[in-house]
Order: C-alpha cells, then sequence, then structure tokens
C-alpha cells in the first residue's frame, strides 16, 4: 500500500513538472504579437519533493497539520511531538536534521531511507509549513 502511494505521488510529480514545463501553441494568429498580453507562468512548489516525504514517512505520526498526539505503532501507544510547539521551533535546523537523521525515543531513523539534501529539504518544509518560518 506504501509503495502505490509513493507511486502515485511521484507520478503526480511528474505530471506536475511535464505541465509546467510544456509550452502552447498560439491558435489566435490575428492579433499582433506585440498587442498580445503575457500570460502568468505557473510556479513550481520548490518544496514538492519534501511535501511527499513528509506525506510518506512523517504524516502518519505527526499527522496532516504537524501536531502529533497520542498514535498507535506497532500496538503501542505512543505520545508523537507536535511540529509546532515551542520545543519544536527552538530546535537549530541542525538538531531537525540530527533528530530525522538519526530518530530519537520511539521516532525512527530516516538515515538509510533518506538522503542528507533530502532531510535537509524536510526541515526545510517543517519550518515553512508547520512553523512559519
Amino acid at each position: 500500500m506504501k509503495q502505490l502511494a509513493l507511486a502515485l505521488t511521484c507520478i503526480a510529480i511528474a505530471l506536475v513538472a511535464f505541465a509546467c514545463t510544456e509550452t502552447a501553441t498560439p491558435t489566435n494568429t490575428s492579433a499582433p504579437a506585440a498587442a498580445a498580453s503575457p500570460t502568468p507562468t505557473a510556479s513550481v512548489d520548490p518544496l514538492a519533493t519534501a511535501r511527499a516525504n513528509y506525506t510518506k514517512n512523517c504524516e502518519p505520526c505527526h499527522g496532516p497539520q504537524g501536531v502529533g498526539g497520542l498514535v498507535k505503532v506497532e500496538d503501542k501507544q505512543i505520545k508523537v511531538a507536535s511540529l509546532k510547539s515551542d520545543h519544536a521551533m527552538k530546535h537549530t535546523d541542525e538538531q531537525l536534521a540530527k533528530t530525522i537523521t538519526n530518530g530519537e525515543e520511539a521516532m525512527p531513523a530516516f538515515k538509510s531511507k533518506l538522503t542528507q539534501a533530502e532531510i535537509q529539504d524536510l526541515v526545510k518544509f517543517v519550518r515553512k509549513e508547520f512553523q512559519g518560518k
């Protein structure tokens, strides 16, 4: 099930990337080119991969809003930290990256699942999405 979700996420990201790079040929050739108004370009989410990694790896415990709480993992009730708490916000980027990389208490390590660049992007995503930084 997780592989299916990952595959669908990758396909969605690829489709968005493809759609953002495709240019359309104008069909209205009656107006002079100088009179045509410029069309706005779609912006690409620079944290799209981090968002997908959060959804796959973090959201099952921290939730879609990053608030954590009581979560059942492998038949155990664990208290998951909120990514919006003052405690989480006081951590440096390096401390957050270290926690994601090596795990902490009940949180698993992701050093074998994510690259260091993906972990750094995940820290940026958490800061922006949940902490307003």
